[in-house]
């Protein structure tokens, strides 16, 4: 069966990247305005910019949304080699690591830049992150913490760990999809309730970064699973929903939030709220199932700018936190006093001078990467000539 992605499809999921990147940029503009005027601790800060923070400046929602996202999207260039039985580890990998490492290499070294500065964002200034130097270089600070300056780069890091789990699930199901998915699911059960157990019952490491990680990683994979599942069964002729079911999703993604609205403004522990990610599979999938209904392919504007936004996505995602921070650095060095009195002006004036950064060079950087890794990929997976094989 043919499941390649139709074009309202591929259009909806460039538009949905690029505008939950934005979002993150604002959430992080207005949470970081908000904190440095009332505080970093919630507990402390009076009740209404609880609520503003709470809402306005999480966004768990749309990282869930890329999750989903992405289990579509590397199913999608995945299946038919796993299929066919001609799946190399070698390109995969190479196709994963050239994809994600450029940018978050240029992210890195502007965290550090940042840290440099005495730049953090909520936790205190840590004066030797040479642990999480060396775990972010391999993808695993989702196991001890984000880079200083870096803590938008968690998800990179779970990302890594679903491009090798969810291929080994494939392979070991004889690249049957649903058994895959529900070997998944089944071990992210395993795996939730052991550490369940290990901290409720047991009292043990409950403070590990580790264990949290490995937490985090477990329950938000059935999120991308998912994606992955729903991937699979896109041309499916029992897998199709009526607009009103469609529109209904919207209201299913807006309860989802609403959730992770009150866990944050409760102060529930960070285990809690990525565990509301769950919540979010029913409404992504619906909504995803339903592109059709927006007709994009159909609007003359809509190819552009949904492309546009598709190759704004990585770079704003990936580079916004540690701008952030550096601008408000050099803010802070003239006018923080009086702009600390200001928040809602502060978080306008970070988020618009951040995002004409961002506009500027995020698409163009994102060009130039994928150029490279375009050629890198075609010399890796083009057979060498006999003659030329037979001369070397």
């Amino acid at each position: 069966m043919e499941r390649r992605l139709d074009k309202n499809t591929e259009l909806l999921i460039d538009a949905m990247r690029g505008i939950a990147a934005l979002l993150v940029l604002f959430t992080h503009s207005f949470d970081l305005a908000v904190s440095e005027a009332f505080g970093w601790d919630y507990a402390v800060n009076p009740e209404g910019w609880r609520w503003a923070r709470a809402s306005v400046g999480h966004g768990g929602f749309l990282v869930w949304c890329f999750f989903m996202i992405s289990g579509v999207c590397i199913h999608q260039s995945i299946a038919r080699s796993i299929a066919s039985g001609d799946f190399s580890w070698w390109r995969y990998g190479i196709a994963r690591v050239t994809r994600i490492y450029p940018l978050f290499l240029l992210g890195l070294a502007l965290a550090f830049v940042a840290w440099l500065c005495h730049e953090h964002f909520g936790d205190g200034f840590n004066d030797a992150p040479w642990h999480e130097l060396v775990a972010s270089l391999l993808s695993l600070h989702i196991l001890t913490t984000p880079f200083p300056a870096y803590d938008s780069s968690w998800s990179l890091s779970c990302e890594m760990f679903y491009y090798a789990l969810w291929p080994m699930a494939l392979l070991l199901m004889g690249g049957r999809v649903n058994r895959a998915a529900a070997l998944s699911i089944f071990s992210v059960l395993v795996a939730t309730l052991g550490i369940m157990t290990l901290w409720k019952r047991f009292h043990l490491m409950e403070s590990s970064a580790f264990v949290e990680g490995v937490w985090i990683v477990a329950v938000l994979f059935p999120v991308w699973v998912c994606g992955a599942w729903l991937a699979d069964h896109w041309k499916s002729s029992h897998f199709t929903i009526t607009k009103r079911t469609w529109l209904w999703s919207i209201g299913l993604c807006i309860l989802s939030e609403g959730l992770l609205i009150v866990l944050k403004f409760k102060q529930y522990p960070t285990w809690a709220l990525h565990m509301a990610g769950l919540s979010s599979i029913p409404g992504l999938m619906l909504f995803l199932t339903g592109a059709p209904y927006t007709r994009l392919s159909a609007r003359a504007w809509a190819e552009p700018v949904c492309r546009w936004l598709g190759q704004f996505s990585y770079p704003c995602y990936i580079l916004h936190m540690q701008l952030l921070l550096l601008l408000d650095h050099v803010m802070d060095s003239y006018a923080g006093e009086w702009l600390h009195k200001h928040p809602l002006l502060q978080a306008f004036t970070q988020f618009v001078i951040v995002l004409g950064c961002l506009i500027l060079v995020g698409p163009r950087l994102e060009r130039i990467t994928m150029h490279w890794r375009a050629g890198l990929l075609k010399r890796i997976r083009a057979p060498r000539p006999l003659v030329q094989a037979a001369i070397s």
